[in-house]
Order: C-alpha cells, then sequence, then structure tokens
C-alpha cells in the first residue's frame, strides 16, 4: 500500500472473519482499552493520526485518521498479534481493512446495525458512542473522527425513524422479556432471578430492568463481581451455592454462565414448584452448554426456553428487519456522499483560514498607520483615501505581476481565474 493523501483508515476482525476463540484473544476489556490506546498511539509516533479503539465481544476495530495507511496498518496488526499471543500471519488472515469511502460506509453501518450479528440491534450504537467518548476524552481522537462518528450517529436515528429496522426485536434480551410477558403480561409482579454476570447477563439486566419488576436478583460464582454489577440496579445478591434453596422465590429466571454442566436440574425445579404451590416460573437458558436440564421442560407450569427456542423468533423477526435493511442501505448511501462532499469542502478551510489572517493582518496595519496620519493632523479624506488605495493594491499586487508575464504558459488561465475572482464580466 503506497503512501497516501489524509483519509480515515478502519482494521478489524469481527463475527464474520474470526471464530469464537480468537475475538476473545483480541479482546480489550474496558480495564486495559487506555493501557492500549497508549501503547498504539506510542508505536505510531511521529506519525500524525487520530484513533479510536471499539472492541465487544462480536469485534475489535480500530478507527484512524492519518496520511500514511501502510504504516499505520503493519503497526496496528503486529501490536495487536503481541497482545493476542497470536501469530502474526493468522492476525492478518481474519482481518479486514477499510479505506476511505468504504470506511465511511463500514462505520455508517455498524452504527445502524447493519454488521451486527442481530441485525438492528441498538446495542452496537452504544459502544460505539462510549468507545469515541473516551477517545475523545483522552486526546486520541480528534475533529477528523469526531465529525465521522457524529454523523455516524445521525444517520443511525435517520435510518431508525425512516425504517422499519428496529420495530421487531431480535435480540435475546428483548425476546426474553417478549416470552416473559406471554406468561405473566408484565413485569411490575415478578420477582426475577440473573444466574451469571457476563455481557449477556449485563445486557438482560438493562432491558429488564426497564420493565420495573417487583425485584431483582443475581447469583454467580464470582461474588465481587456479582455484586458490582447487581448494586446498578439496586437488586439483592446471593452466593450461588445457595442457588437451588432459593428457587423457588423468583417468577422469572434468566441464565447464562460458563458451566460445562447444568446448574439446575429436574428435582430442584419440581422441589421449587411444590414449594410455589404450582404458580408458574418462566426460565430463560441463554447459556452453550445449556445451564437448566432439558427435563425441566416437560414439568407443568414451568415454561422453559433454550436458545434454540429463541431461534425460531429470531428467524421470523429477521424476515422484518431484511425488508428493511435495502432501505436503509440507500440513506446511507446518500449519507456517504454528502459527508464525502462535506469532506472534500474541509479541505479549503486551512487556505480560508490563511486568507482571513493575511485579510486581517494587512488592514490592522493600515489602519493603524491611518491612524498615526490622523493624529498628525492630516485631513481625514485624504487619510481614508490613502488607506483605501494602499489595501486595495496591496490585495491586487500579485495579479498585477502575474498578468503582466504574458509569455507565462498559464497566462490564459491565470486571466480567466483573475476575472472569476474578481467578480469580473469574462466577455472579452
Amino acid at each position: 500500500m503506497n503512501k497516501t493523501p489524509f483519509d480515515y483508515f478502519i482494521i478489524g476482525l469481527n463475527h464474520n472473519s474470526a471464530d469464537l476463540s480468537l475475538r476473545e484473544r483480541v479482546s480489550i476489556p474496558e480495564t486495559k482499552m487506555l493501557q492500549a490506546q497508549r501503547q498504539l498511539r506510542t508505536l505510531l509516533e511521529p506519525l500524525e493520526t487520530e484513533q479510536v479503539i471499539l472492541s465487544t465481544c462480536n469485534r475489535t476495530e480500530f478507527y484512524f485518521y492519518g496520511d500514511d495507511l501502510s504504516n499505520i496498518f503493519n503497526t496496528t496488526l503486529n501490536w495487536l498479534a503481541i497482545y493476542a499471543n497470536e501469530s502474526i500471519e493468522k492476525i492478518q488472515a481474519h482481518t479486514y481493512k477499510r479505506e476511505g469511502k468504504e470506511a465511511v460506509s463500514h462505520i455508517f453501518s455498524l452504527a445502524c446495525g447493519l454488521d451486527s450479528m442481530a441485525m438492528g440491534e441498538t446495542q452496537i450504537l452504544g459502544q460505539l458512542k462510549s468507545a469515541t467518548r473516551i477517545s475523545k476524552e483522552f486526546g486520541y481522537s480528534g475533529n477528523h473522527l469526531d465529525y465521522l462518528t457524529q454523523k455516524a450517529f445521525n444517520v443511525a436515528k435517520l435510518v431508525r425513524s425512516e425504517t422499519n429496522i428496529g420495530k421487531q426485536s431480535i435480540s435475546l434480551a428483548s425476546l426474553s422479556i417478549q416470552l416473559t410477558k406471554k406468561i405473566f403480561g408484565n413485569l411490575s409482579n415478578c420477582d426475577v432471578l440473573f444466574i451469571g454476570a457476563g455481557e449477556m447477563i449485563n445486557l438482560c439486566l438493562n432491558h429488564i430492568a426497564e420493565q420495573n419488576p417487583k425485584s431483582i436478583t443475581l447469583t454467580n460464582r464470582n461474588a465481587e463481581r456479582g455484586l458490582d454489577l447487581v448494586k446498578k440496579f439496586n437488586g439483592q445478591y446471593f452466593p450461588i451455592v445457595n442457588l437451588n434453596q432459593n428457587l423457588e422465590s423468583f417468577d422469572v429466571i434468566i441464565s447464562c454462565t460458563a458451566s460445562s454442566l447444568p446448574l439446575i436440574g429436574l428435582g430442584a425445579v419440581s422441589t421449587a414448584l411444590k414449594k410455589r404451590k404450582n404458580r408458574p416460573i418462566v426460565c430463560i437458558d441463554l447459556a452453550v452448554p445449556r445451564d437448566f436440564e432439558p427435563e425441566v421442560k416437560k414439568l407443568d407450569n414451568v415454561f422453559l426456553f433454550s436458545i434454540d427456542d429463541l431461534g425460531a423468533q429470531i428467524d421470523e423477526n429477521m424476515k422484518s428487519r431484511l425488508s428493511s435493511a435495502e432501505e436503509a442501505r440507500e440513506i446511507i448511501e446518500n449519507n456517504i456522499e454528502e459527508f464525502l462532499v462535506w469532506k472534500e469542502k474541509r479541505k479549503n478551510v486551512p487556505i480560508i483560514q490563511q486568507l482571513k489572517i493575511k485579510t486581517e493582518t494587512t488592514s490592522e496595519n493600515e489602519v493603524k498607520n491611518a491612524i498615526k496620519k490622523f493624529e498628525k493632523g492630516i485631513p481625514i479624506d485624504a487619510v481614508l483615501s490613502e488607506l483605501a488605495t494602499k489595501i486595495s493594491n496591496k490585495f491586487l499586487h500579485n495579479a498585477y505581476v502575474a498578468l503582466k508575464d504574458q509569455n507565462s504558459e498559464k497566462y490564459s488561465e491565470i486571466k480567466y481565474w483573475i476575472k472569476k475572482l474578481y467578480g469580473i464580466d469574462l466577455d472579452d
């Protein structure tokens, strides 16, 4: 890749280009994000770059604005290989890169949810906003990336207001609520238990909390992590060793752990039902492998839904979103062209600023000289006349010089632009 003018550049891996094990190794947790930003910035110096890093369960992407894309690409890949303790060849084989218009298109599509595993989901928009805010706060992102991401946020808002891309929810968290409402009507009288403290449980907690349930409780293996998570929702906590004896207290149980064996068996749920006098329980098992024994589904008044059960609903809702995807892409494409035109115009800002400075400096100097002459008693008419003449002569000087050189190969072009710039009748 040859050195190019300043432009946008994206490097990344996602659920389409890399498997889960590799995505896990390149994932950058929030606690390590600033360290990663610092390391990468140090490696890229003295290149003039702006950078934003986005890392989620489904993707790790690096957004840049700079002028030496080849160096940026190689440096970032080398850093990522070291960070992930993986060969550069494997990292490169699963990495995509986007430049210029393709980079703009990618980030617009991402913000709109078109590049997500669950098309149209909104979680990625919040994650992108958070990533750009952090980069800007700590000085890693500048005006150019800020312009791009703000435009992406505006496009996402436009797409959601003008298409049905987000009308039918297909996130697992949202579907869990839909299924629960089919049993209980609403969650205001439900006691809800969450098992686990990973990203999926965190997402479900946010969704469930918006429904104002009667109570929220969490249990997991890492008490410190579980307590930190549930306190954000004013919820309660108990150790996972007490899980079976507490099952009877909950109307809704949402579980997603990394356990290799089921945590909740048929016997424990059957006992809980008897203590509840057969009041129903909704169980949402989002874990792979499953946290509930499959036999639990056979119990009356237990509504157990696994990932497979949710899959059919996702497929049905996906059909609705796919029909809106083309509308969304058309909106994105129109906004890409609009953004690129705006970006091209931004290239003139430095020369406009320099022209303004030159104009103001010249005018200020001549005004100062005019004031001195006025103070010496020279008539104001003579001072103002001389002031106008000197200012106009200074701004016309270069044009006069260029027009005198009639032997120049570019004389006709110079003559044309002088007439154009000064608003002179172009007809000879």
